[in-house]
């Protein structure tokens, strides 16, 4: 395996330069219908190794979530049109003549996401549509999504092929304001900040912008309109969680380590009578949409500096689609380099499709400093390694839960 790299990496520093980082949270629409995705992707594939021994062929990373119509007041709201979660993508229908059950998988998938982050109520206004395009072409045998009862297929090994031709990116370490990021929202979203705030939602976005030593976080908290029967039940709410959120980030490791004057602001956008208020605590309850691809990087946030390519993880066949295994891939090289030599680093691994899965076509390494020739013979070693390990990765995505993964993203990068 080449490796080509470069020694011309730049990343800002804790206090000079600056930075912009972007949490969507785990109740928003759009993690929402990552989450949707993946767990449907995970449910059908454990569904087809327990029934046939084999992962079926899917792929339906354009998951869309639509929102509720709805009219909002304080103290209640009313839904004229349900939230609808369409399935988008190409599903095995069956595998010889057993029927794969799609539709209640979907459901089952929807419900279970929906009912856990953001609460049973939902699912009184909650709809599934199913749009399944799988064919027959030409570039994969007929077999490809009309398989038969004894085909052998199973999660991948040496002679997997890769699905896609994508571009995949990574770096490493994380930087500070990631960390942050993730633990602002968790924080926000936990049993401990939210006692005797019974009325807040799951829809909570973090967004942390530095610049040198100042760093500003502003925070959507949303307020769930039967909770709060008037504009001053709700100013008191989101005043007890602006001054417990604003004790978490100014006494957070990462704040108290480095040289910020830290400036909290939480729903910029009330002004006179105007609330945030949001049926079932997610903006998918008034309106707002959810869609694969929208959401947070598979680091867990959108970052404003550091490689990133355009895929979508959720709803990515876990078997051999890149732009799922290669994402994840480069996140551990990346990893796996800084923990060897001690040198931040983006890696960049790109797919062609139908080519080996575990022979990139292109493996990219940044590094901070010069390297040595001896770094590169480890980095080389590293790459390999990492490379042989995606069957293992690909466990891995079938054994944990999306929602899980979603709360602490390293998850999936263990071995």
């Amino acid at each position: 395996m080449r490796v080509t790299w470069h020694d011309d990496l730049t990343r800002p520093s804790a206090s000079t330069g600056f930075n912009v980082v972007e949490r969507k949270g785990v109740g928003h629409p759009d993690s929402l219908a990552d989450l949707v995705a993946e767990e449907f992707s995970r449910r059908y594939s454990l569904h087809g190794l327990d029934r046939f021994g084999f992962v079926p062929n899917h792929w339906v990373d354009k998951v869309a979530l639509i929102g509720a119509e709805a009219e909002v007041t304080f103290g209640g709201y009313t839904i004229h049109k349900p939230v609808t979660a369409y399935l988008f993508g190409k599903v095995t229908r069956s595998v010889g003549s057993e029927r794969l059950p799609i539709e209640d998988l979907f459901t089952a998938a929807v419900e279970e996401v929906l009912g856990k982050v953001v609460g049973s109520d939902i699912l009184q206004h909650l709809r599934t549509v199913g749009e399944n395009t799988a064919g027959v072409a030409t570039d994969h045998p007929a077999s490809f999504y009309r398989p038969t009862s004894d085909e052998k297929r199973r999660v991948p090994g040496e002679d997997a092929l890769a699905n896609d031709t994508a571009f995949c990116s990574a770096y490493a370490p994380a930087d500070p304001l990631d960390a942050l990021a993730i633990d602002v929202e968790n924080h926000a979203n936990g049993v401990c900040f939210r006692e005797g705030l019974d009325g807040l939602g799951a829809d909570i976005k973090v967004m942390l912008a530095r610049a040198a030593d100042v760093l500003e976080v502003t925070a959507c908290l949303p307020v769930r309109p039967e909770a709060v029967g008037s504009h001053r039940e709700y100013t008191a709410l989101v005043r007890e969680a602006y001054d417990r959120l604003d004790s978490f980030v100014t006494q957070h490791p990462t704040v108290r380590l480095c040289p910020w004057l830290t400036r909290l602001s939480v729903n910029t956008k009330d002004r006179g009578r105007s609330a945030y208020l949001a049926p079932f605590g997610t903006s998918l309850g008034k309106g707002d949409c959810g869609l694969v691809g929208r959401g947070n990087k598979a680091n867990g946030v959108i970052s404003a500096s550091g490689g990133a390519g355009v895929e979508a993880l959720a709803g990515k066949n876990p078997v051999h689609h890149t732009g799922k295994l290669y994402t994840l891939a480069a996140a551990r090289l990346a990893d796996r380099i800084h923990a060897k030599l001690g040198v931040p680093n983006e890696v960049v691994l790109v797919s062609r499709n139908g080519d080996p899965l575990e022979d990139p076509s292109f493996v990219g390494v940044r590094l901070e400093r010069r390297g040595t020739r001896h770094d590169h013979g480890g980095i080389e070693e590293l790459a390999a390694a990492t490379l042989a390990e995606l069957p293992l990765l690909s466990e891995r995505l079938l054994e944990l839960s999306p929602i899980d993964r979603f709360r602490d993203p390293s998850l999936v990068l263990e071995v």
